[in-house]
């Protein structure tokens, strides 16, 4: 029953192909489900270790689109195993924060862990094993939950001070984990080092280039060590993450208005020069003003493509939106000069 890399050809109703993940509950491949010609995800299990069907169990009770859907579970030559959808992405573990450079997009995937985590809570459940390897980014950046009440019942770094202690999972251990997730996405590190380190030590400090102030103050409420100070539900961790990307996107929004208003206050100067040099009978002006209007629109294409209607600008990044507000000042400091020369060689007070 077994290939050229030893694993099962075919598991119930499943053709199995490569393996795409390893996990301390067996090791999850790639496969067809026969009949139908659906792609799927299976996960095999060791031998009798029924974890994979209770884990499979839990996940299966919350659908929603930011968690896993299970499709099927059963045995097969002594072995459990579950079908799930198949996913093109991977997990914040093994790189999925790289999808997330900008603050807005991490900002989005923590969005869509609380409304995951959300949607079990509904539902009277918990995760209670929250951690980067346990939250897979796809392709296109859609957050999927994974492995509820997976663990082998010793708690990780990423689990509350209480689970450390003995005391289980609660909806409130599961707001500390997405914190720790949180702290993780945002730095690069997990905030903790040792089961040890959650119970006794402070959470390092978010630097302000990593997090605006209010998104650090939300993260580290989340990782308080009583649950009684942390927010009461994920629901209210969820709606303080809404108000900083609400305040972040109004900040945007404020950055790049201002960039395409420099570029028509640019064009507007050019302008200036053009009648400036006809009027001092340059012989090169329309050509130069020319030559300037085109390497302006080919350097900054979004403000022309939009002419006067910043509506119809649609949505730039805003790493990009800051460089062109840059850029633009650069612009309009040499074209002012020029301009001022003119201005200066026909006569007029600078």
């Amino acid at each position: 029953m077994s290939n050229d890399n030893s694993h099962p050809t075919r598991v119930g109703r499943y053709a199995v192909g490569e393996r795409i993940g390893r996990g301390a509950m067996g090791d999850v491949y790639a496969a067809v489900e026969e009949h139908v010609g659906r792609r799927v995800a299976v996960r095999i299990g060791f031998p009798g270790d029924l974890r994979v069907h209770q884990q499979a169990r839990m996940t299966g009770q919350v659908a929603h689109p930011n968690v896993v859907s299970v499709l099927d579970l059963g045995e097969h030559d002594g072995r459990p195993y579950v079908a799930m959808e198949l996913l093109e992405g991977t997990t914040l573990e093994r790189g999925g924060s790289v999808a997330a450079r900008s603050l807005d997009a991490r900002l989005a995937l923590m969005d869509q862990v609380c409304l995951g985590l959300q949607a079990a809570h509904e539902r009277g459940m918990t995760h209670g094993h929250l951690k980067p390897g346990h939250v897979f980014v796809t392709d296109d950046r859609h957050v999927k939950l994974l492995d509820f009440g997976a663990g082998d019942g010793r708690p990780d770094a990423y689990a509350s001070p209480e689970q450390v202690k003995g005391l289980g999972a609660s909806q409130r251990s599961d707001v500390f984990s997405a914190g720790a997730v949180f702290h993780y996405l945002l730095t690069g590190r997990a905030p903790f080092a040792s089961n040890a380190a959650v119970v006794m030590d402070p959470p390092p400090a978010i630097s302000v280039a990593a997090a605006p102030e209010a998104l650090s103050r939300a993260v580290l409420k989340a990782l308080e060590k009583d649950p009684n100070l942390r927010q009461q539900s994920i629901n209210h961790l969820r709606a303080e993450i809404a108000q900083v990307r609400d305040g972040s996107r109004g900040n945007d929004d404020r950055i790049l208005k201002a960039a395409f208003d420099r570029y028509h206050d640019l064009e507007a100067l050019v302008a200036q020069r053009r009648a400036l040099g006809r009027r001092l009978g340059l012989p090169d002006v329309e050509r130069e003003c020319d030559r300037t209007l085109a390497s302006l629109a080919a350097a900054f294409p979004e403000f022309a493509r939009a002419g006067l209607d910043y509506e119809g600008l649609g949505s730039v990044a805003a790493s990009r939106a800051v460089e062109a507000l840059v850029e633009l000042k650069t612009w309009h400091n040499r074209v002012l000069a020029e301009v001022a020369l003119l201005r200066a060689a026909g006569g007029e007070r600078v």
